[in-house]
C-alpha cells in the first residue's frame, strides 16, 4: 500500500467556539486509502491528520440507511476480526456518538477525534461505516 504525504484543508466544525477565529486551516495529513464502496454511496479519503485524529475527505453517503456510525478496530486480521474488535467513534466529537443522519455528496469532512476512545491513529487497522441495526459496513478501508 503507497503512502504519501498531501496538504488537506479542514474547515472548523460547528462548535461552541471556532477554532482558529473560524479561519480554515492547513495541515500535513498522511493519506491512508479510499473508502469501499459498498452500500449507500459511501466513499471518502481517509487521512492521519495527527496521532489523536482522522479524517475521512469527500466524504459520501446517501442517508437511507439507520443507525450509521464510524467504528475503528486496532485488533484483527480479517473483517470478521476487526468487526468483533470494532470501537465506536464517537461523532461529532465531545458527544457519545449520534446517528449519521444527513447526506453527505462527497464535499464535508468528517473528523475524527480518536483520543476520546484511546485509540492512536497509527494503530488504526480498520475504518468502517458501519450500520448498527444490519450489522454491516456500508464502507470501509483496511489500513
Amino acid at each position: 500500500m503507497r503512502f504519501f504525504c498531501v496538504f488537506l484543508t479542514l474547515v472548523p466544525l460547528a462548535c461552541s467556539a471556532p477554532q482558529n477565529g473560524g479561519r480554515r486551516t492547513t495541515v500535513k495529513a498522511k493519506f491512508v486509502g479510499d473508502l469501499g464502496n459498498t452500500d449507500h454511496n459511501v466513499a471518502g479519503k481517509v487521512y492521519i491528520i495527527d496521532d489523536d485524529t482522522m479524517a475521512i475527505d469527500k466524504f459520501s453517503y446517501d442517508n437511507k440507511g439507520f443507525g450509521v456510525y464510524i467504528h475503528v478496530a486496532t485488533k484483527g486480521r480479517n473483517v470478521g476480526g476487526y468487526v468483533k474488535n470494532k470501537i465506536l467513534v464517537p461523532y461529532p466529537s465531545g458527544t457519545e456518538g449520534e446517528p449519521i443522519m444527513k447526506k453527505y455528496s462527497g464535499k464535508g469532512q468528517l473528523i475524527l477525534d480518536l483520543k476520546q476512545v484511546g485509540v492512536s491513529a497509527k494503530d488504526v487497522k480498520w475504518v468502517s461505516v458501519w450500520c448498527t441495526v444490519f450489522n454491516q459496513s456500508f464502507g470501509h478501508l483496511v489500513v
